[in-house]
């Protein structure tokens, strides 16, 4: 097992060497562990190398749960913050720096425009001698020669600008993905699903397509943490998240809502596809199995409820998700391991 690392300079080999190490550590690579990871093959943070370089070597404390207290602790809301603050603080930088550039180019176009009109008023004196005519060209030359180094130092510093900007928006898409992730699962947190869900309905109302929701809690969730630990538990989460996003399609937005309960958004979907989809995510999930990665105890089967609904044109949001709520709740009180579509 690998325990120490090499910084590395490039990118594409940070995130293959840092791919390469989740798989051999047998951890999930969600976003968050996969950031922890490459900020480790990048050496980006001393202190969080170190204790990386531990837990590689003492693998029983190496999984999920250490990894996410970790990327909270160094990336996590202060870090997200921190780097906000940072990312504008260097798109001002960059554009003090083009400020002053272009009062240089300014200062230095207006004096050569200024010189420019003196020697085009002595050149045009009929009484100008030769050796004047002469030194006013020199001069001339010296100008246009100054004024173009500035001008092309000025074009440095808005190539420096733009690579300024394109880092700081790369680093700012970054913290923003993050913010909408769920630490856990790897998929669209609730905040997620609130945007997405806004944005489905507006367009619902623009275009009279009908969006559906389906509002997903895995069966007797309780019990199993009672019966073998959060841990287990957590297991149990991503294992149904990553049956939902595998089950899905691109344009649809799967969400951990809270606890043990899913959210989907279906653009474009009538209630009738979406109840189908219900019946194939019905069947997907209670064909897994849980089992424990370390001892192989086999931990049963897994089932959700689910319920059903597609937003009515003119009706509070609010009024869309307590719909889907209660067809929910219909599914749980039908006997679980079923989809109920209330329209």
């Amino acid at each position: 097992m690998t325990a120490t690392t090499t910084k590395i300079a490039n990118p594409r080999e940070i995130a293959q060497s840092a791919m390469a190490l989740i798989a051999e550590l047998n951890l999930q690579p969600t976003p968050q562990v996969y950031h922890v990871f490459y900020a480790y093959i990048a050496d980006e943070i001393g202190e969080l190398s170190q204790i990386i370089r531990v837990l590689v070597r003492n693998t029983q404390d190496l999984n999920e749960e250490t990894v996410y207290r970790l990327y909270h602790k160094y990336f996590g809301i202060n870090s997200v913050d921190e780097k906000i603050s940072a990312g504008v603080e260097g798109l001002q930088a960059a554009v003090e720096r083009v400020e002053t550039a272009v009062d240089d180019v300014l200062r230095e176009t207006e004096g050569f425009s200024v010189h420019l009109g003196t020697a085009a008023t002595r050149l045009g004196d009929k009484s100008i001698t030769l050796e004047d005519a002469r030194n006013l060209t020199l001069d001339l030359a010296h100008n246009t020669s100054r004024t173009h180094e500035t001008c092309q130092a000025f074009r440095g510093t808005l190539g420096e600008y733009h690579g300024e900007v394109r880092r700081v928006r790369s680093e700012l898409e970054l913290v923003r993905r993050d913010a909408l992730t769920d630490t856990l699962t790897g998929i669209a947190n609730r905040k997620h699903f609130d945007s997405a869900l806004r944005q489905a309905v507006t367009h619902s109302m623009e275009t009279g397509e009908t969006v559906s929701l389906l509002m997903i809690d895995i069966d007797h969730f309780k019990n199993f943490n009672d019966n073998h630990g959060h841990r287990a538990g957590d297991g149990v989460l991503k294992e149904v998240a990553r049956v939902l996003v595998n089950s899905t399609k691109g344009a649809d937005t799967v969400s951990r809502y809270g606890g043990e309960e899913f959210a989907i958004v279906l653009p474009d979907t009538i209630p009738e596809n979406a109840e189908k989809l219900a019946s194939k995510l019905l069947n997907n999930v209670s064909s897994r199995r849980i089992r424990n990665k370390k001892t192989g105890e086999d931990f049963g089967r897994l089932t959700v409820s689910i319920g059903i609904t597609a937003y009515k044109l003119g009706e509070n949001i609010m009024e869309f998700v307590d719909r889907a709520d209660d067809a929910l709740y219909r599914a749980k009180q039908a006997g679980r391991n079923t989809c109920v579509r209330v329209d």
